[in-house]
């Protein structure tokens, strides 16, 4: 597999992809994975080809929240580089990585310049992406932002049929099992049975939608960005 599937590691000269090339691993994560904990110092960076990867965190009524979610345009984990990480980062869903070293990142980028431009690029899109997610985890109804979360991994999979939990999308939400069971009971363009939502309708889906996931659409799949 070709490591370049990754769009930030695409984005290298080839002078200095040659270099990043060498320590690079190919992993296959499974749903659910956790490959850091919040407060924690990532050990390694993952760019991610085919899985998903969840920025997580912990809400102060014993909820869960994701404020962003990193696949093929991303990197993540250089929080490592500098002290620990704000958020657990979690598999969202199952695929392939390429893994890293820090300490291999961090000698390179202390001397290659290209690398280090690469970081930063992604480091501002990904503080952009966290930013409107929070918008619009606040202004935005559940049945909007369920909308927006089933077609933003439409856009990622590729796939008219999503194996997930009602449970999964709550702790992805950051809102209680039961509201999304309420919120699909509203939510047309899709059919939902145990532990698979199909799309049957996208064009419905972006109607019900609010204006976070076509702004947000400007940010993946086609750029990079990078998860701390």
């Amino acid at each position: 597999m070709n490591p370049k599937m990754n769009q930030c590691l695409a984005t290298l000269p080839q002078g200095d992809y040659a270099l990043v090339l060498p320590h690079l691993k190919l992993m296959s994560l499974g749903t659910g994975e956790i490959l850091n904990e919040a407060l924690s110092r990532p050990e390694m960076l993952y760019f991610p080809v085919n899985a998903l990867i969840a920025l997580r965190k912990d809400t102060p009524d014993g909820l869960s929240i994701d404020t962003a979610t990193i696949g093929l345009e991303g990197l993540i984990g250089l929080s490592g580089l500098t002290g620990n990480s704000y958020f657990q980062t979690i598999v969202a869903e199952p695929g392939l990585v390429y893994q890293m070293d820090r300490l291999h990142m961090q000698r390179l980028i202390d001397v290659h310049p290209m690398i280090t431009k690469m970081c930063m690029q992604a480091a501002q899109l990904v503080i952009r992406k966290v930013s409107m997610e929070l918008l619009c985890n606040h202004y935005h109804q559940i049945p909007q932002r369920l909308s927006r979360w089933i077609l933003t991994r439409h856009d990622y999979l590729l796939a008219d049929s999503l194996f997930v939990t009602h449970q999964a999308i709550s702790d992805s939400l950051g809102i209680r099992r039961e509201a999304v069971s309420l919120a699909l009971a509203h939510v047309s363009g899709v059919s939902v049975s145990r532990g698979q939502l199909e799309i049957t309708d996208r064009k419905m889906l972006e109607h019900q939608s609010c204006e976070c996931y076509f702004q947000l659409k400007q940010v993946h799949p086609n750029q990079i960005s990078l998860a701390f």
